[in-house]
């Protein structure tokens, strides 16, 4: 496997229940330097969840969804927990489909992928935790959101881990700011857009398919770490990627600005 591909993911909205391991057990998390915070983000978490008014703003969901997220939480340290890859669902998870990679690809996709969470600061995906609600925008301590609590400190953690290596970031602009990457000495650091071209030829950005897009994706790069993690192979790799829903890369208009290179895909929909 190649020691130089690294993914950057967000955790997803919607997480699975229960789980078939114990409850949480901080230092058996990857990033054990992270677990002072992370203790205080628990316990935050469990202290504000308590308060209705307060965990409606908060969690910025309602009734029933509310409720659920205020027990989940309230038992944040208690309750069974599941492999990070599994308690995170919805499309982008669904479409990367861990289970079904090949023994190979399963192993990269353990060892290059870290996942970004407001409440645990950032993760392995085969790490286990428990069902909780939190987004990393929210304001959990002293009035500051998880992402300003967390910058410092997931700065530190990825900068051995990320220097010098191709880094895809796909991560949204909200997780985005938990970390400084202009800090770390990245060898390049990939982003990825998808547009659709209208019947006026106009390009807009795609935002209901991104996420099944991103997925597919991954899988890709986790089947191909050796390419997936060279600037100069990347190219080829994506050029030779058959992506869902006729989505074909677009070195003309991929820009590369200060070591960031931000690959576009674009479906032509003229004709469909």
């Amino acid at each position: 496997m190649s020691n130089t591909l690294l993914i950057l993911l967000p955790p997803s909205e919607g997480k699975s229940s229960g789980g078939h391991g114990p409850s949480i057990d901080l230092p058996s998390l990857s990033f054990d330097q992270l677990n002072p915070t992370r203790l205080l983000m628990m316990k935050a978490l469990v202290q504000l969840s308590g308060k209705p008014q307060v965990a409606q703003k908060m969690l910025g969901v309602k009734g029933s969804a509310l409720e659920k997220a205020r027990t989940d939480n309230a038992a944040v340290s208690s309750s069974p927990t599941a492999l990070a890859i599994e308690r995170y669902t919805g499309v982008m998870y669904d479409s990367i489909n861990h289970v079904s990679l090949d023994d190979s690809a399963k192993k990269v996709f353990g060892e290059s992928t870290i996942i970004m969470s407001g409440l645990f600061g950032v993760l392995r995906p085969f790490d286990f935790i428990p069902a909780y609600k939190l987004k990393m925008g929210a304001k959990l301590r002293r009035n500051k959101a998880c992402s300003t609590i967390w910058q410092p400190l997931v700065t530190k953690v990825l900068t051995p881990i990320a220097e010098d290596r191709v880094v895809w970031d796909l991560l949204p602009r909200e997780h985005m700011a938990a970390w400084e990457p202009s800090k770390v000495k990245i060898r390049n650091r990939f982003t990825v857009k998808f547009l659709e071209a209208n019947v006026d030829g106009q390009l807009r950005t795609v935002n209901h398919w991104s996420k099944l897009l991103k997925g597919a994706l991954i899988r890709h790069l986790v089947s191909n770490p050796e390419a997936a993690g060279s600037t100069e192979l990347a190219p080829e790799l994506l050029a030779n990627f058959s992506h869902p829903e006729g989505y074909e890369y677009r070195p003309d208009i991929s820009t590369e600005i200060e070591g960031v290179t931000e690959i576009t895909f674009v479906k032509n929909t003229i004709s469909q």
